[in-house]
């Protein structure tokens, strides 16, 4: 079974309670948009919490307007794999496994 395939186009953080998501907005292949998250381990990666709030275990809210840009910067335009889970839609960057340095 081949995987949904997208583009990001829009990519914005937001609280869910107390916990940061990244909400993104998806243009499948197939023509539709969709709304997906990043999963926890993506976020991290591309935002390391030890540089944004160091040993804190409190943020502020404005941090957001911090991590808006960089979120943006480092997602838009990236193709990501689609998939749900618990009826929510989640959205991977592609592997370094198809990669190959020529």
């Amino acid at each position: 079974m081949k995987a949904a395939m997208g583009r990001v186009e829009e990519a914005c953080p937001v609280l869910e309670g107390a916990r940061l998501k990244a909400r993104l907005r998806v243009a499948m292949e197939a023509g539709d948009r969709l709304e997906a998250y990043l999963p926890e381990r993506e976020l991290a990666a591309l935002l390391p919490r030890s540089i944004l709030v160091g040993n804190a275990r409190q943020a502020p809210p404005e941090l957001l307007a911090t991590i808006e840009p960089m979120l943006v910067r480092l997602a838009l335009g990236r193709h990501v794999r689609v998939w749900s889970y618990r009826e929510r839609s989640y959205a991977s960057f592609l592997p370094w496994r198809a990669v190959r340095f020529d």
